[in-house]
């Protein structure tokens, strides 16, 4: 059976205002890929009463069917922390300090020059749970995440509200945990990303033409993204779910991929290549998505931040009446920003990004939100492409650094077909 899904999300700083709940979205997203779908969002205020009423009214809810509460935050050091002490409360229990988080504290405050006898009780506290309670460690920071029991087969799973800290307990401590509370037998997933194109569309292009055909056996979400959305698809029929890719392949044939974030640093490391970069209105974001992962050293060589006309010229040998006879944004320009990159670099690749990214500067020809990219493969030829990205400033340059990627991705994946 599947679990009737909660997600609590808690923190004054929260239901103020002060800040987004990015963690609920990214957790009913995984569930999703898993195979499970989340029923409800709770955000709550750092209150233990209003926590408390909550987690009694799950327990009475897990009476009537499988229950599982997923709740991040509170497990801190400061006085607004009250996870911990509200679950104490609620189960009726004492709690204990887990070894492996007590020195791993302590080891911290040794770096600092500081005994164990200067920590402080409420930084201590963060390597508590609750007697009988399955941990799930921290690997990220100090927070020791747990599940406690809220009835039969329902469970409550408290995890720190840092990011990056229930990110990585999530992936690597609870996943396993929930597969085996759990088990979904024989389902299968498949995962393509859909570049430049909006959720209604896919919706009435491809999944209500074809709801009678898959989507009875199947279940199917999306997630936006700058630049693509992320199509899943599920079921316990792999067979059904080819049938879906090769649809969804035949459909979109120029603008279909795979995670082209991973696929990029795995070929490029597979095929021993070389990229580099020459970039405008992006200002560094195409350089800092290619480094995000370890190993990058090895193909990404760097590049260049020319922001100003003047430096596409005395950088990259951009000739001054390309500027003024095309403008900065154009495909003339993208050109010979990654011929003149390649001539610094000799890099296998060479992608140049060029555009507007606004909110001023744009005209009728050339709007805000259009960018020109220039690629440079191994074989030696140059092509320019042109898009213009919907949104503000921070979606477009985000889009256009994306779409780099994806570029890149076409030429990878060609390569190899």
């Amino acid at each position: 059976m599947t679990p009737h899904i909660v997600i609590l999300s808690t923190g004054s700083e929260l239901t103020a205002g002060r800040s987004v709940d990015t963690n609920s979205g990214w957790i009913a997203n995984q569930l999703f890929e898993l195979g499970w779908k989340v029923k409800k969002f709770i955000t709550l205020p750092d209150d233990p009463s209003l926590i408390l009423s909550e987690l009694k009214a799950l327990q009475t809810l897990a009476k009537e069917k499988q229950v599982l509460a997923i709740m991040t935050g509170g497990l801190g050091p400061t006085e607004d922390d009250y996870t911990l002490e509200t679950v104490l409360q609620f189960t009726g229990k004492t709690s204990y300090s887990v070894e492996k988080a007590k020195l791993r504290l302590t080891k911290i405050y040794e770096s600092r020059g500081k005994e164990y006898k200067d920590i402080l009780p409420s930084v201590f506290r963060q390597t508590h749970v609750p007697e009988g309670s399955k941990t799930l460690d921290n690997s990220v920071g100090i927070a020791v995440g747990f599940i406690e029991s809220l009835g039969e087969n329902s469970y409550l799973v408290c995890m720190p509200g840092v990011p990056s800290e229930m990110t990585e307990m999530f992936r690597r401590r609870l996943v396993p945990e929930l597969k085996k509370l759990y088990p979904r037998e024989n389902l299968v997933h498949k995962t393509k990303w859909l570049w430049n194109i909006g959720e209604s569309l896919f919706q009435n292009e491809f999944i209500e033409p074809n709801r009678e055909e898959f989507f009875k056996e199947a279940e199917w979400g999306v997630t936006a993204n700058r630049g693509y959305i992320k199509c899943i698809f599920q079921s316990t029929n792999e067979g059904l779910l080819e049938k879906i890719i090769n649809r969804l392949e035949t459909q979109y044939p120029k603008i279909i991929s795979d995670d082209v974030f991973q696929f990029v640093h795995e070929q490029l490391l597979k095929e021993g290549l070389t990229v580099s970069v020459a970039e405008s209105c992006t200002g560094g974001l195409l350089g800092k998505k290619l480094t995000e992962q370890a190993g990058s050293s090895v193909y990404f060589m760097g590049g260049f931040l020319t922001y100003s006309n003047q430096l596409k010229t005395n950088l990259l040998g951009v000739p001054k009446d390309s500027i003024e006879t095309y403008g900065a944004v154009s495909d003339e320009v993208a050109k010979a920003m990654v011929e003149g990159l390649y001539e610094k670099t000799k890099t296998d690749f060479g992608i140049s990004i060029t555009g507007i990214a606004g909110p001023e500067g744009g005209s009728e020809g050339k709007p805000v939100g259009t960018v020109c990219f220039g690629l440079k493969e191994p074989n030696g030829k140059v092509s320019v492409h042109r898009y213009i990205f919907p949104g503000n400033r921070e979606a477009i340059r985000e889009n256009a650094s994306n779409t780099a990627l994806f570029l890149l991705y076409q030429s990878l994946k060609f390569r190899t077909t």
